[in-house]
């Protein structure tokens, strides 16, 4: 896909080689092809820059949740890859551990694989533990693990109860 932006009426393409992660898409009044194949006008708050990140997207307290690609990424909403037969809420919680972000979303838009989604909480919301603070982290994945562990023996007694009868 190429994008190519208005910038006083002379039209700017995107250099073959410019087509990696990390280059900027747009910034403003961008034509870009969509998901569907089609022309359409649109207007970016924020550049996007291609990615390549791995990220988790969850809903019900982290009960549902699925690995997802994202694929293009901005200060207010990103472009994911996302299996289609995964079933995703109006707002839900993403991670994107290799930036550091753990931000709530709104489902935009769906087509096939691919979902538009808006960062819905004004500011992005870091994990409860700077990212170098190993021994915070240990911690904290100790006492996810024991509760973890709590909730196991409550669901096998409750097989164990169900199976008896």
């Amino acid at each position: 896909m190429r994008a190519s932006a208005h910038a006083g009426g002379a039209a700017l393409r995107l250099a073959p080689n410019e087509e990696k992660a990390g280059a900027v898409i747009s910034v403003e009044d961008q034509v870009a092809e969509s998901v569907d194949g089609k022309k359409s006008e649109e207007t970016r708050r924020a550049p996007r820059v291609r990615t390549f990140l791995q990220a988790r997207v969850s809903y019900g307290d982290g009960a549902l949740s699925i690995e997802c690609t994202v694929n293009q990424l901005s200060d207010v909403g990103a472009r994911v890859n996302l299996a289609s037969t995964f079933a995703l809420p109006d707002t839900f919680d993403i991670a994107i551990p290799q930036r550091d972000i753990a931000r709530r979303a709104k489902l935009v838009w769906r087509k096939d694989d691919q979902v538009g989604i808006e960062f819905v909480d004004g500011e992005e919301s870091h994990p409860a533990h700077p990212p170098n603070d190993s021994s915070a982290r240990v911690k904290a994945l100790e006492a996810e693990n024991a509760k973890l562990k709590a909730q196991i023996g409550v669901l096998t007694a409750q097989i164990r109860r169900l199976t008896d009868d």
